[in-house]
Formats: structure tokens, C-alpha cells, sequence
């Protein structure tokens, strides 16, 4: 797919601040990584958030159509384990990142070990339950925000609709890193 192209397939402007390949995505996730762990440690001191373990996100490369999908988890300062996914491996994501609606897992122990595909951290965070929230600015793809908990059917309505405003935040702070890799 090229930097013209949107995951649907239609063609669009190129977005004028992508994420890129190589030291500039590096730079990015370096950028992003303790300001994305202020805010999981925000959204854990909500009353009845604590449950929420895991926090990834995966930073959308349109020039390459890969994501960038890293842990941040608020209690670790080591520097992140970076997954780079290509996204014609994972169709699902293609067609979630496409729309506007979370994904929801509400026990994802009816999946066993069969091979979900999910980050090294994601698969040991012992989440019970998970929401994959596409992450979205001016109407560009930006990547997922992947929020895991430790107890099945976390992800209420109510749940839902806070995550997806700190979904924006992290979208905020994806477009700041952009820009400042530049």
C-alpha cells in the first residue's frame, strides 16, 4: 500500500504529519513513551479503573503500512519492547482501523492460547478482558490503543466512553511526537 492509499483501499491525500519509518518512528516512540505512561497511571486512579493492567499502543507507519505497537505500562521505566507489525498480516486490524468502534474481548479466556495475534506484552499482561480502540485525528488513522484488564467484562459502556476520551489524548500525543520528530 503507498503513502497514498488509505487501509480501504480509496485514495487520499497523504496525511501531512505521518508517522515514518526507521530514527524518525525510533524518535516518536521514545517521545511517546512516558507521557503514555502518565496516562495509564491516570486512568488506574479513576475510581474502578484499577483493574486496567495493560496499556500498548501501536503507532500507525503509512509509508510503510506498518504498526509500531509498544507497552505502556505505567509502573515499568525500562525502555520499551517495540513489535513492528505489518498490517496485511492481520486483516482484522485493517477493518478496525477502517471504522470509528472499539473492539471488545469480554473474556479472552474463551480464546485459550490459540494464537490471538497480540504483542509480547499484551500476551503476558494476564488481561482477562481487552478493548482495541483506533486511534483517529482529522479523520487520519493514526494507530490502536490497546487497553487490557484483569478481570472479564471490564470494558461497561460507561468504561468505554472514558477510555475513548483518553484514546483521543493519546492520538494528541501521537500527532505532538510526529510533529516534533520533523
Amino acid at each position: 500500500m503507498n503513502a497514498n492509499t488509505h487501509l480501504s483501499g480509496r485514495h487520499s491525500a497523504p496525511p501531512p504529519n505521518p508517522a515514518r519509518a526507521g530514527a524518525s518512528m525510533d524518535s516518536i516512540v521514545v517521545w511517546l513513551q512516558d507521557p503514555a505512561r502518565r496516562l495509564h497511571g491516570m486512568i488506574r486512579e479513576i475510581p474502578g479503573f484499577a483493574p486496567l493492567r495493560h496499556i500498548s499502543l501501536s503507532v500507525y507507519d503509512s509509508e510503510t503500512d506498518m504498526l509500531w505497537a509498544f507497552p505502556c505500562h505505567c509502573d515499568d521505566t525500562a525502555k520499551p519492547e517495540i513489535t513492528e507489525i505489518d498490517m496485511s498480516d492481520v486483516p482484522s486490524l485493517v477493518l478496525l482501523a477502517d471504522g470509528e468502534e472499539p473492539r471488545i474481548v469480554a473474556d479472552m479466556a474463551a480464546f485459550g492460547d490459540q494464537g490471538r495475534y497480540h504483542t509480547h506484552g499484551a500476551r503476558n499482561s494476564d488481561s482477562r478482558s481487552c478493548m482495541t480502540a483506533p486511534i483517529t485525528l482529522d479523520g487520519r488513522f493514526l494507530g490502536f490503543v490497546i487497553f487490557g484488564a484483569a478481570i472479564p467484562n471490564f470494558f461497561t459502556p460507561a468504561a468505554q466512553d472514558t477510555l475513548l476520551t483518553f484514546t483521543e489524548a493519546f492520538g494528541i500525543l501521537i500527532e505532538r511526537a510526529a510533529q516534533l520528530s520533523d
